[in-house]
């Protein structure tokens, strides 16, 4: 969320072939073109196996950018994704953890991945624990941000609902104004967004989804599908096989979004889980404590690779 921290904590030498891919393209079996952009350092090489990132609900591969030039840095590829619905992807009706993963699968096939390090924040994190619980072949490690195999509380959907219907009121009222500007699109939001959002942050990080677009100003992510979506992505598929691979969940100290309760179940279904929660973070744990969490991700990943070799 804050890429200004980021960037303060993160200095690069310039950046690594960063391209930056999108489509509006849905075949006919229900995927969807990802957009995506790709991080590498061809003077360190891409040696080891490369990593897909996908951010959590209402976000975009962009909340990842800093991050992303980080890990190339370790001689891995790093893709990151927007999710269907979200950024630069196409937009569908249809939302649901099986077609998200299939999303990620196409990618892959056109990249030529036959196998990656998968690392996901909340709704990405449940999108790559069905994409290793139904494909664990193509899944070299796992990294779950701040989120667990489970449904969320039901006490959380009504927030969620609130932020969305609130989102929609905006669209509604702009169409009654004209603008000047993004920035005084954005401060209309925001003054909006108050009624039912009182945490800053948390309306910084919604508004980022306010864009001009053909003559007028309107949300990128797609409202409608998340919203007519709620319940699949509230909840989690019933799993009864396993994925065996190494497999990282990475919680914020200060969230509440994986338990000690839920310990027993992420054993169950990923038997080589290791929990570890950063202090001095939330739920964005990555944007919250960014060189705490890149220490415990690459860490992992090196442990992976030298079990490997």
């Amino acid at each position: 969320m804050n890429r200004r921290l980021l960037s303060k904590l993160f200095h690069f030498r310039c950046i690594h072939n960063v391209s930056r891919k999108k489509s509006t393209n849905i075949s006919s079996q229900g995927t969807v073109k990802l957009a995506h952009s790709i991080y590498q350092n061809e003077e360190k090489g891409t040696d080891k196996t490369g990593v897909i990132v996908m951010h959590g609900l209402m976000g975009s591969s962009n909340n990842w950018r800093s991050l992303s030039k980080v890990l190339c840095e370790t001689g891995r590829k790093v893709i990151a994704v927007d999710a269907r619905n979200h950024g630069e992807s196409p937009h569908s009706e249809h939302m649901n953890y099986f077609l998200m993963s299939n999303d990620v699968l196409r990618l892959m096939d056109e990249l030529g991945e036959e196998r990656v390090n998968l690392i996901g924040h909340s709704m990405g994190g449940k999108v790559f624990m069905t994409l290793a619980l139904t494909h664990p072949e193509r899944v070299e490690s796992l990294v779950v941000v701040d989120v667990a195999p489970k449904p969320r509380p039901a006490s959380v959907t009504p927030t969620t609902s609130s932020y969305l219907q609130s989102m929609l009121k905006v669209s509604s009222s702009l169409c009654d104004m004209t603008p000047n500007s993004l920035s005084q699109a954005r401060k209309h939001a925001d003054n909006i967004l108050q009624e039912t959002v009182q945490d800053v942050s948390i309306r910084q990080f919604l508004i980022t989804n306010l864009i001009h677009k053909d003559g007028r100003f309107r949300w990128r992510v797609n409202l409608d599908s998340v919203i007519n979506n709620m319940s699949d992505l509230g909840d989690f598929p019933i799993f009864n096989q396993q994925f065996t691979q190494p497999t990282l969940f990475v919680g914020g100290q200060r969230s509440d979004y994986i338990l000690t309760s839920d310990i027993p179940r992420i054993q169950e279904l990923f038997p080589k889980a290791e929990v570890k929660h950063i202090e001095n973070a939330g739920h964005w744990v990555h944007a919250e404590n960014p060189q705490e969490f890149l220490k415990a991700v690459k860490t992992f990943l090196q442990e992976n690779d030298n079990r490997r070799h």
